[in-house]
């Protein structure tokens, strides 16, 4: 059992890093390259509509945000302009995403909550702060920490019976679903909410409108569960921060 233990704490140290913009401490024991690779597998088999005439509004704004985004890049994280590639997906479901290597994914569905391009700069900050933050790898580094404590749990209980061990481990899945899963991907939107309200404002964009956009986007898709069961903030907390960070995001705005 020490040895798995050993590693488990080495691998923690050696981890430990800091986001950018916010300075939180992250946990990070996958490369960045190596999620990049995963998500361009994904991107490829999403199914992509090309002749959309609405792409080129996508492409110049993300590109702003980027180059805004670019500036905080301290680690290195985002891929210069010329490597990124913007898509349309053929989804109803009002979605989008950034993936680590330069993919930004928009669904048709999305266009409905974004008449404005001051709303798209809301989603597509948003979306790149989860790249630069390096959310992806933290996130799997975090599964690999969980699954290292379930590997070392089962080991120390091997003498104990079997609904023993069985207990034991289901404990240590859902102590780690409630305390530390779910609670850091709550961290991560409201990080990607702050860094991104930086990106957009200082792209050029009215941070302003971000409070609006996340009302009404809170009116679709139903009741929700209780904030400490869910992976994103509940819709109250995260326009009150959105309005507690308006101040710095409006002090990056371009001067003139």
């Amino acid at each position: 059992m020490r040895l798995p233990l050993l590693l488990l704490l080495a691998a923690a140290f050696s981890g430990c890093q800091t986001a950018p913009v916010t300075g939180r401490a992250q946990f990070i024991l996958v490369d960045e390259a190596e999620v990049a690779s995963l998500s361009a597998g994904e991107f490829v088999k999403m199914k992509k509509l090309p002749n959309d005439p609405r792409l080129a509004k996508i492409r110049e704004i993300g590109l702003k945000i980027v180059a805004a985004a670019r500036r905080d890049d301290r680690n290195g994280v985002l891929p210069p302009a010329s490597r990124w590639e913007f898509a349309i997906i053929d989804d109803r479901s009002p979605n989008a995403f950034a993936m680590p290597g330069g993919k930004i994914g928009f669904n048709a569905g999305m266009f409905a909550y974004t008449p404005t391009d001051d709303d798209i700069a809301v989603i597509l900050g948003h979306e790149v702060a989860h790249v630069i933050c390096q959310h992806g790898a933290e996130r799997v580094s975090q599964q690999l920490g969980v699954a290292a404590a379930v590997a070392i749990t089962d080991e120390a209980t091997k003498k104990k019976d079997a609904q023993t061990r069985q207990a034991w481990v289901a404990a240590i899945g859902l102590g780690a679903q409630l305390g530390v899963l779910l609670p850091y991907s709550r961290d991560h939107e409201s990080e990607s909410d702050r860094v991104g309200l930086r990106f957009m404002a200082r792209a050029g964009y009215d941070p302003e409108k971000a409070p609006g956009f996340w009302e009404r986007f809170a009116k679709i898709g139903g009741s929700r569960p209780p904030e400490f069961l869910s992976t994103h903030p509940a819709d109250a907390t995260r326009i009150r921060q959105l309005r507690g960070w308006m101040a710095e995001a409006k002090a990056q705005r371009p001067k003139g």
